[in-house]
């Protein structure tokens, strides 16, 4: 059988190239077609060129194809995006805009103002593509990587029928470096998820089926651990650019073992994300360099490794670079699609809406948790409860996007400034209608819903 997948965002020189190869090497979804949408022609037929290449060097006879989102969407199966309304320009004011507060965003994508003004963009677009879905493809799901994960997720869910699954590698990435941390094998570990995507936690951590020896879950040990590594552990992803421009020099995990020592849990990922949700860390320059905490921002890095990727994929198009050899990323999309799409069984951790897996936190809220999959349906697999020391803060969290969910579909001014007074992160109560004010006037031309 030959399945149609659509990659909104499919000129994206980040994404495409290794989603798809995910695809093409998924022997189950041999035949397929992918159908790339995108608003630059440009970078859609440089990726349409470099996916042709790459299907036809793993062989198993996938179809790239370029198309207007309703031609499409017709008859697809699943559809993926991995977009960013107003790029790297909006998500700069995101970051310096509550400077002036004095909010200091390590990220900026998800959650404090940052994330809040990212979701008023971001998820108008992605209801309209959901609403397209559900005249042109009203059985096929939604599997993106766009941020905000939980609240894209949970807006689709809430404004149309759409059955939508938020997918991120935060969690496969953790698991990598800890294996690497504990000098085992990642297969040998096996950790129960609780949370919201970018702060989720460990519970239960075990290696080779025995509790994990966290003896050297701290921050001396891991002093030591990177001072004995020889070189940084890759991620795939674009921190790696930003830690070669910085030489290396930040300590992407000592939050996650002085938060261990702190709570007795793991979180998940690196410090910039953590630090976004446990809103002390973020009040001063000098709090974020005391516990080693990066601030990654949109720096010229972010455009120059943009351009870097685009050429390296016009001199493999043109021959002048060598088309890399076919391999597995760590992202879990194709997976994600062959489970639901054959009927072969998968496990993922996954953003879906809370069905109970997760049973201190809101109904309905997009919680991320191991799910079981196959053959058109996602399982939750139940976690649980957060433990006590951190479901405060997280059940803020969760109000926040629900109140910026809210604001994003209806453009209510005041929902905007309730879920900055709800943020955790914005610790000053007295800012957040100026705060809201001059974000919404900076981005006034990307939020149609706030101009009626």
């Amino acid at each position: 059988m030959s399945y149609k997948v659509v990659l909104i965002g499919g000129g994206s020189y980040k994404w495409t190239p290794g989603l798809s190869t995910d695809l093409f090497l998924t022997q189950s979804l041999s035949g397929g077609e992918l159908v790339l949408v995108d608003i630059n022609p440009d970078a859609a037929k440089l990726l349409q060129a470099y996916c042709r290449m790459m299907a036809q060097k793993v062989g198993t006879g996938w179809k790239i194809s370029i198309a207007d989102l309703a031609p499409a969407l017709d008859g697809a199966d699943i559809v993926s995006a991995s977009i960013s309304t107003g790029g790297l320009d909006a998500m700069h004011l995101d970051y310096t805009i509550p400077e002036k507060y004095g909010i200091y965003h390590t990220v900026g994508d998800t959650t404090g103002p940052g994330g809040i003004s990212r979701t008023l963009r971001n998820i108008p677009i992605f209801v309209d593509f959901a609403r397209k879905m559900e005249k042109y493809c009203p059985d096929a799901w939604m599997a993106h990587v766009t941020n905000p994960l939980s609240q894209i997720t949970r807006a689709i869910s809430k404004a149309t029928s759409i059955r939508a699954v938020g997918l991120c590698h935060n969690y496969v990435d953790t698991l990598f470096w800890l294996a690497d941390y504990l000098g085992v094998a990642v297969d040998d570990i096996e950790a129960v998820s609780v949370g919201v995507n970018h702060y989720t936690w460990l519970k239960d951590i075990t290696v080779k089926g025995a509790p994990v020896d966290t003896s050297t879950f701290n921050t001396a040990d891991y002093l030591r651990y990177e001072a004995d590594k020889k070189e940084p552990l890759k991620t795939g992803t674009t921190d790696d650019e930003i830690n070669e421009m910085t030489g290396g020099t930040d300590l992407e995990f000592y939050l996650t073992f002085e938060l261990y020592e702190l709570f007795g849990y793991l979180p998940v990922g690196g410090a910039p994300h953590i630090a976004e949700n446990l809103p002390w860390y973020n009040n001063s320059p000098e709090t974020l360099k005391r516990h080693h905490i990066r601030r990654k921002g949109v720096l010229p890095g972010r455009h120059d490794g943009n351009e870097k990727k685009r050429q390296q994929l016009v001199d493999i198009v043109e021959g002048k670079g060598d088309l890399p050899a076919p391999k597995q990323s760590r992202e879990t999309f194709a997976s994600v699609v062959e489970a639901l799409l054959t009927g072969s069984p998968g496990r993922e951790v996954i953003s879906y809406r809370n069905e109970g897996q997760i049973t201190n936190l809101s109904p309905d809220a997009v919680v991320e948790t191991w799910a079981t999959i196959s053959a058109d349906s996602l399982s939750p697999v139940n976690a649980g409860a957060v433990p006590d020391p951190l479901a405060g803060y997280m059940q803020m969290i969760v109000d926040e996007q629900e109140l910026s969910i809210e604001a994003a579909l209806t453009g209510d001014r005041q929902k905007v400034v309730q879920a900055m007074t709800v943020s955790p992160m914005v610790q000053n109560k007295d800012i957040a209608a100026d705060l809201t004010d001059e974000l919404l006037a900076a981005n006034k031309d990307l939020l149609p819903q706030f101009n009626k």
